[in-house]
């Protein structure tokens, strides 16, 4: 049926359909028809049938979400008809100069040109879920974007944005539907979004601004009348994260959760975010960072308020990639609509797109899970493939000439930064990400496997960790079906199958067969075996059942899953369509293979779009010539620095440094604090790990396996327990020569990393596995960290930082390596540094220790925030004694005389190095310096005095680090200094999160049966008392001018007295506070607290004369 007869030649039959439709959406039948039949038959636009259904939703977007503004004081508050969201922030920065005045706390305004920093407990936000009836809204002023003044509408709430201090708001208020996965579903693409700062009112001038008046900046007349602005500069901090979301790439809907699959959701799912919080789901989730907090503020609500917050839109959770629905038939005349959804994965830590391998928990750049979704009124039939770059650590490095800075394909070369170890940790991680959630994995790899190029390499090096890790699963295949591994839950994790193909692929096969209708045999015919293992997703909505369901996953691997892997992946699709179609006795129709092929086509363009770097649309005059645009491009994807599209996208998934997520807090957060404090021992326990680590300075050597052993595991400690964690820290790995410093080989690196690991792994009679999971050399310095593989899936969050000190922080042959990282909910930090030598460099040596003190990593995170830290290395303070007394003390063991004149002994003691770090007592003689392969310290020309250059400190919260053994080993003599190590007991936190969540419940669900008036938090001047943390001591906030905690409800610091109340000022009888009574209230006195007024005006008179 054309569009002109849906509108103006309706038959008898679908009259009420059409009449349901608009109810639905309230919209009067008659008056949508009279306003088509005003216009002209040409003047209506020719949608097709799928697009006449989503032309009518768009035109009736179910949406009543407003936005209201209290200034002071300042408040947010998101209205629907039913229910409410109130936003504040505890202390908001006020530009107007008389704010000071209507505020309470005026020592925070100032002049109102203080902008506060993130610094300052700026990040923490007041939320409160209720019924709008609740509510008083007469002191907010409406400041909704208007349809027609602004052709925008509140669509969906996205969180907050925390940008160098300043909250924002995020909404999305412009959007167009372009896909319909299911008849009652809907996809929408995001066309406009506005950000509403919280804490300030500098930005209120660009409120509902459109995009083009944001890119102008801050006019004249503008920076007049917005005190601030002039500190600001023309930039609105949100915009490049608006124009980020403008670029034609995002996606949301409000009828499901756009993250997760059809497979995962379910056929008629309700309208909620079940998945937000889903460990698979949340790569897609691209504001992740923005409502990280308010998904779980959501999941303390109960039932019937968490599918109201779905339904206005409260929490809209956005995917970038491309979506697209067309409409087609089957043979039969069956009408149907086909749906291609590409999720582009935000997860890794690092580059999303281009070259390289995997982060620390397996994610790679490039990831994308494609599904094509075909749907008609007689069923549902979803499939997913997923493609991504090779998991593993590896690099690419451009190789340039004197002749050439421009780097080609034959001056390209591939480098595996890490050790072997490391990568197949890495490619475990990834493949039981998949395992978990898909099931049977089959691999299928496009890379050549010519090993003389770097792609062959490559695949190589894939190829060999694949085959052993699907060896080590067949071998241990009959351990998972124990007992033992069911109850421990290893066999569900690891219930999974691995396969692979090659199927090496040239970019002109790819053009010459194209997206076309048919599909190579030299692609489907390796793959046809999995395809019918694997199945697809197939709903009978007649029998109102499950024909069949995906078990397994297609995961195509590509160098950086460029068009071969989209090629791939449209051939696989195609043909499970194919296959499952044939079984379910559906024909399918030319006009559907051809409109598969024409999504896939266009999906290829759509993310490619996503991946390329926009440096040429930013020049004034592209290159026109085919050599100069080339030369353009390849200058670029090597000398390319951060443009404003990735600045826009970190401050988007929150990874600037100082960029840190906000924390909410409601009126029942300190109540569950409480709550959760007192029931801790329900849902947390603690945990004691064994942590080995030691520090040395090897001058260039390797050491033998017994040497080393012996070091490992010494002999006259009873060590039979094996370690958790295993930390060394190296320095002078290499040899410091200029040469050596500026083109660093790892060889030695290689070598003690394969030698500790075979040494820890020979141990004891099990013979425990030893994973490599942090290795990293810096000029001469190097760190290695081992964790006992039956420790690994407690490790998360791991993250380096490189720090160099010598030559004013340009060398490397002084600095500090530091490690990051999360043992269950324990945050430790290892750290391995050398400082400046030299007997009289104390000076030096403490500013190279404050400048490796203020290393940060992500989310502003610095060394004393976490749990536990331990710090070693070749710290280089000497003795302050001559090297005849040094040697005689040495002699007579009496190392309590040397210790007093310990350089850092006495910088720790004056608290200016190292301050509340702990040292246990040193028992060993000193490590430094001896002649190599000799018990002799230094014969020398320079004679070098004695010294405890080698140390290993720490410091823990609440006791989590006990230091058990501190020693040193001098019976390894190849080296001019001596081994120092350690063991430590840490007493580690671990959490049951499912326990954790179902107690929160119970509380929320307890708490809010006695509820307040909820307007004190629309009113109150002050809301600080909210946001106070609470320890375990449960002490109360810190009173303010207007806020007592001993007052009862949190009622303002105001006292009535009786005898002041109810009485005429001028009265003569009229009561007064008596003068005469002393400052001190406690002290004791006679004198009556109040006096009648004309009582004072005669003592006043009485004195006078």
């Amino acid at each position: 049926m054309s569009p002109f007869s849906v509108y103006f030649c309706l038959q008898p039959s679908e009259n009420q359909k059409f009449t349901n439709f608009c109810n639905k959406f309230d919209i009067t039948p008659c008056s949508f028809q009279n306003l088509l039949l005003s216009r002209s038959p040409r003047s209506i636009p020719r949608y097709s049938p799928l697009q006449e259904q989503i032309y009518l939703h768009q035109r009736s977007f179910p949406i009543s979400m407003r936005l209201y503004l209290n200034e002071y004081p300042r408040t947010f508050v998101v209205t629907e008809s039913s229910y409410a969201l109130i936003i504040r922030h505890p202390n908001p920065h006020y530009t107007v100069a008389e704010s000071s005045k209507r505020h309470h706390d005026r020592s925070k305004v100032k002049d109102g040109r203080k902008l506060r920093t993130a610094t300052e407990t700026e990040n923490k936000v007041i939320v409160e879920f209720l019924k709008t009836d609740m509510l008083n809204l007469s002191a907010f002023i409406d400041i909704t974007p208007s349809q027609m003044r602004h052709q925008k509408e509140l669509q969906g709430f996205l969180g907050f944005l925390n940008l160098k201090g300043h909250i924002h708001l995020g909404f999305i208020t412009r959007s167009r539907p372009v896909a319909a996965p299911q008849a009652d579903e809907r996809i929408h693409i995001i066309e406009d979004v506005d950000f509403y700062c919280l804490n300030s009112d500098i930005f209120d001038s660009w409120i509902n601004k459109n995009e083009p008046e944001l890119d102008s900046g801050i006019t004249t007349d503008d920076a007049a009348s917005t005190p601030g602005a002039e500190l600001l500069g023309n930039t609105y901090p949100a915009g490049s994260v608006k124009r980020l979301l403008l670029h034609g790439s995002f996606y949301f809907s409000r009828d499901f959760d756009v993250t997760c699959t059809l497979q995962d959701r379910g056929i008629a799912a309700q309208s909620q975010y079940t998945d937000v919080d889903h460990p698979y789901f949340q790569r897609f989730a691209w504001n992740h960072f923005m409502s990280l907090e308010l998904a779980e503020f959501r999941a303390a609500l109960n039932t019937t308020e968490k599918h109201k917050f779905d339904e206005i839109g409260f929490l809209t959770v956005i995917t970038r990639g491309y979506t697209k629905t067309v409409r087609t038939t089957l043979l039969g005349d069956d009408s149907v609509t086909m749906t291609l959804i590409a999720k582009q994965s935000c997860l890794r830590q690092g580059a999303l797109f281009g070259e390289g391998g995997s982060d620390e928990n397996g994610e790679v750049p490039n990831y994308v899970e494609t599904e094509m979704i075909v749907s008609s009124k007689s069923f549902s039939f979803s499939y997913v493939v997923v493609r991504g770059n090779v998991p593993g650590f590896w690099e690419m490095h451009a190789n340039f000439t004197k002749k050439s800075i421009v780097s080609t394909k034959l001056s390209k070369t591939i480098k595996f930064p890490r050790s072997y170890e490391a990568s197949h940790h890495a490619l475990i991680r990834h493949l039981d990400t998949l395992g978990r959630h898909f099931g049977d994995i089959h691999v299928v790899s496009c890379l050549p496997e010519d090993e003389k190029t770097y792609k062959g390499k490559l695949n190589a090096e894939f190829t060999s960790h694949l085959d052993q890790f699907i060896k080590t699963r067949e071998t241990s295949e009959l351990d998972l079906r124990t007992e033992d591994a069911v109850t421990s839950n290893k066999a569900v994790n690891n219930n999974y199958r691995v396969s692979y193909s090659h199927v090496p692929l040239s970019s002109s096969f790819v053009k010459k067969v194209g997206y076309s209708t048919s599909n190579p045999g030299e692609i489907v015919n390796p793959l046809g075996k999995q395809m019918v293992e694997f199945g697809a997703m197939f709903f009978d909505f007649q029998r109102n059942t499950y024909i069949g369901k995906q078990l397994g996953v297609f995961r195509v691997n590509s160098f950086d899953s460029s068009s071969k892997a989209n090629f791939i992946s449209k051939v696989i699709s195609q043909e499970v369509i194919t296959l499952a179609f044939r079984d379910m006795g559906y024909t399918t129709s030319s006009d559907l293979y051809k409109q598969h092929a024409i999504l896939w086509e266009r999906n290829e363009a759509a993310m490619k779009k996503l991946t390329t770097i926009h440096h040429l649309t930013d020049l004034k005059a592209a290159p026109k010539s085919s050599i100069k645009l080339r030369f353009t491009n390849k200058y670029f994807n090597v000398m390319r620095d951060p443009s404003a599209t990735e600045s826009a996208i970190q401050k988007l998934l929150g990874r600037l440094q100082n960029q840190i997520a906000v924390k909410i807090y409601n009126p029942l957060h300190r109540h569950i604090s409480i709550e959760l404090d007192k029931r801790s021992n329900e849902f947390k326990f603690q945990r004691d790990i064994r942590i080995y680590a030691a520090t040395f300075n090897v001058n260039g050597t390797v050491g033998s396996e017994e040497q080393l052993d012996e070091l490992l595991y010494p002999s006259k400690y009873e060590n039979s327990q094996n370690y958790d964690l295993v930390f060394i820290g190296l320095q002078e790995v290499i040899e410091l020569t200029p040469g050596k410093m500026m083109n660093v080989k790892s060889d030695n690196f290689i070598a003690w990393e394969k030698t500790v690991k075979k040494l820890l792994e020979s141990h004891g009679e099990k013979h425990e596995k030893y994973v490599s999971f942090w290795g990293c050399q810096m000029g001469g310095l190097a760190m290695l960290v081992f964790v006992n593989e039956s420790q690994v899936e407690y490790i998360s969050n791991t993250e380096g930082v490189l720090k160099k000190t010598g030559l004013g922080g340009m060398s490397a042959n002084k600095g500090a390596i530091a490690v990051s990282f999360n043992y269950s909910k324990t945050l430790l930090c290892f750290i391995c540094s050398h400082l400046a030598a030299g007997q009289g460099n104390v000076d030096e040596r403490h500013q190279n220790y404050k400048s490796i003190a203020k290393i940060k990593f992500s989310k502003n995170k610095k060394i004393r925030q976490h749990d536990a830290v331990i710090w070693l290395g070749d710290f280089n303070f000497r003795i302050d004694m001559s090297n005849d007394r040094v040697k005689s003390f040495i002699e007579q063991g009496d190392y309590q005389r040397l210790i007093e004149h310990d350089q850092l002994s006495k910088q720790m003691a004056s608290g200016e190095t190292f301050p509340f770090f702990d040292e246990k007592e040193i028992t060993f003689a000193p490590t430094y310096k001896f002649d190599n392969n000799t018990k002799t310290y230094d014969t020398s020309e320079k004679q070098r005095t004695p010294a405890w250059t080698d140390r290993i400190l720490s410091l823990s919260r609440q006791n989590t680090l006990k230091q058990e053994i501190y020693d040193s080993d001098h019976e390894i003599l190849f080296s001019d200094h001596r081994p120092v190590y350690s063991v430590f007991n840490a007493s580690v936190s671990v959490v049951n999160e499912k326990a954790k969540k179902e107690i929160i419940q119970g509380i929320y669900e307890n708490y809010t049966k006695a509820t307040d008036d909820i307007n004190d938090l629309l009113n109150a001047p002050d809301v600080s008392r909210f946001v106070y943390d609470m320890g375990t001591d449960h002490k109360q906030a810190p009173s303010s001018d207007t806020y007592k905690w001993w007052l009862e409800a949190g009622k303002l610091a105001k006292v009535t007295i009786p005898e002041l109340q109810s009485q005429v000022p001028t009265d003569p009888e009229a009561y007064l506070i008596n003068p005469e009574l002393p400052v001190n209230p406690f002290h004791e006195s006679y004198v009556p607290e109040f006096i009648k007024r004309n009582e004072l005006l005669q003592m006043l008179e009485a004195l006078e004369s």
